[in-house]
């Protein structure tokens, strides 16, 4: 049975909330053909010890903080060069996941319900990010047409008793 060490990464609450439903309480960094796409991305990191920023915490920025067990071999092997470049990148990588993941589920429930307070729940299950605290309603609303105009997709607006429903 391999040993393990715990390393703490400062992350936003959502990013905390999606690694655990998606990779449990206590993630556990795997490698190789069973490792997965989170996983495989900190190990990457783990090897560069680069930082752009040399003076800046990586803890100030990030609301929470989530802990990961890595095997004790790939400690040894790799290192640990968690530093503020680092954090950054993966919080970007994750964030970067969490949010395609979250626009794709959106457009396909939109095209079924046209209503994105109705179909939220769903998507928040799926995603795994249940409280509203980690991320608030209003906050992935505007994230999600924000990405309908970059994309420059029609934003789907049902009238109801003179109010706009999204």
């Amino acid at each position: 049975m391999p040993k393990y060490i715990s390393i703490d990464i400062p992350t936003k609450k959502y990013i905390k909330a999606y690694m655990q439903s998606f990779m449990g309480d206590i993630p556990i960094i795997t490698t190789g053909r069973r490792g997965d796409f989170i996983s495989n991305k900190i190990y990457d990191l783990l090897e560069h010890s680069n930082n752009e920023r040399n003076n800046i915490d990586g803890n100030t920025f990030y609301s929470t903080v989530i802990r990961v067990r890595l095997p004790l071999r790939t400690f040894r092997v790799r290192g640990h060069c968690l530093n503020y470049t680092n954090i950054r990148y993966f919080n970007l990588f994750v964030e970067d996941i969490i949010k395609k993941r979250f626009y794709e589920l959106m457009d396909d429930y939109m095209e079924v319900l046209p209503s994105f307070i109705n179909n939220l729940p769903e998507v928040r299950r799926k995603l795994g990010i249940l409280d509203a605290d980690d991320w608030s309603d209003d906050s992935m609303q505007k994230n999600y047409y924000r990405y309908r105009l970059e994309k420059k997709l029609p934003i789907r607006k049902k009238k109801v008793d003179s109010k706009i429903i999204y």
